[in-house]
């Protein structure tokens, strides 16, 4: 698919949808000038046999087309965190948009690996000076990138979102949990995943966040249901965690090259533990099962991995 760089940071290209559509409406215009144009043709009129292949032609072209492989295209959608005066580029291009939080949506892609280099020219008093990043992405990811100085960054590697809750419960029925099981969140937020499963399973679970003010909101949603029991905060680097022993399932909500940086360690996982993943892949090891919930908030894909399909068993 052939698309170049318009100023605006636009993509100009015709999409595989609108292509269809423009032939299909090229179709119906030489059909209706066929009509006319055949229908006194020689003085006489067109017979009824005729009109009715003609009135059949007419309806299969109305018809939707499907360009092969459509449904696979996936766009790609990049967060970009830079200073506000920042001259943002992306694959050389300037951006032309402003803030300090800049977004960026690829067209239609289909399966494949991506590399996007991402410039941020910064104005300095000794002189303009450049960051570079590139990033990996394959079509459907969103990945957050953070241009900024380290001591202008927030703590988290991720900006906190929290779970709707439907996603939560619905989670925790996709990895089967039981109350023998010991769940371990990395990444907890509000703690609202382990309390859940605490709550409605009964089993030992335990929440890791590096951000001092999630952990607060962890503890505080630990004893208002009353789970002190078996939930245990922690403020912890996760990719400093130990996965070896302990855990039977580990729920993620991060960013895929967070998932990725992570898979070390997941492959260490006992044998039977399960791993779920909210929103994004891990590497590309096809999961195990994969479910989407509907939610007020949009749809949210949801990926299952055995600890044995993380090693490649």
């Amino acid at each position: 698919m052939a698309f170049r760089w318009n100023r605006g940071f636009r993509w100009v290209h015709r999409a595989p949808g609108v292509a269809a559509r423009d032939e299909v409406l090229g179709l119906v215009g030489w059909t209706w000038l066929g009509l006319h144009v055949i229908r006194f043709h020689g003085g006489r009129r067109t017979p009824m046999w005729r009109k009715a292949i003609l009135a059949a032609w007419l309806v299969a072209c109305l018809i939707p087309a499907r360009v092969p492989g459509q449904d696979e295209l996936k766009r790609v959608m990049l967060e970009i965190y830079v200073p506000e005066k920042a001259q943002l580029l992306i694959e050389g291009q300037d951006t032309l948009s402003k803030g300090t939080k800049r977004k960026f949506l690829s067209p239609p892609l289909p399966p494949g690996k991506y590399t996007y280099t991402i410039k941020a020219i910064i104005p300095d008093p000794k002189g303009p000076r450049t960051v570079t990043s590139r990033v990996e992405v394959r079509p459907g990811d969103f990945e957050s990138i953070d241009l900024r100085d380290a001591g202008e960054r927030p703590i988290p590697d991720v900006e906190y979102e929290p779970t709707p809750q439907q996603v939560v419960d619905a989670l925790l029925r996709l990895a089967r949990v039981t109350r023998e099981d010991v769940l371990w969140d990395l990444g907890c937020g509000d703690g609202r995943i382990p309390v859940t499963a605490a709550r409605v399973y009964g089993c030992q679970s335990r929440g890791f966040d590096i951000d001092p003010e999630r952990i607060k909101d962890s503890l505080a949603n630990v004893r208002g249901h009353g789970v002190e029991k078996l939930v245990t905060i922690e403020k912890r680097d996760i990719f400093t965690l130990d996965l070896s022993h302990g855990p039977t399932v580990v729920t993620l909500y991060l960013l895929p090259r967070l998932n990725e940086r992570l898979l070390p360690q997941l492959r260490k996982l006992p044998a039977g533990a399960r791993v779920i993943s909210v929103a994004h892949r891990i590497a590309d090891i096809k999961p195990d099962a994969q479910i989407a919930v509907e939610t007020e908030l949009g749809v949210f894909d949801l990926y299952l991995w055995k600890a044995e399909t993380l090693r490649g068993k």
